[in-house]
């Protein structure tokens, strides 16, 4: 299995990243909040996309 034809839209990332920062919350027993998040080539701040 390969994922070079993986793709992933902005719109995935910023549905990612509370799920993302839930689950580091948990593990680590703090309240984990990213100030912006790249997965790829794509990176958003909060609700706002940067590029």
């Amino acid at each position: 299995m390969t994922l070079e034809n993986f793709k992933i839209t902005k719109e995935q990332v910023l549905t990612l990243k509370p799920i993302i920062e839930s689950i580091l919350s948990r593990k680590y027993g703090k309240e984990v909040k990213f100030s912006d998040l790249t997965i790829g080539n794509i990176t958003v701040d909060g609700k706002r996309e940067v590029g």
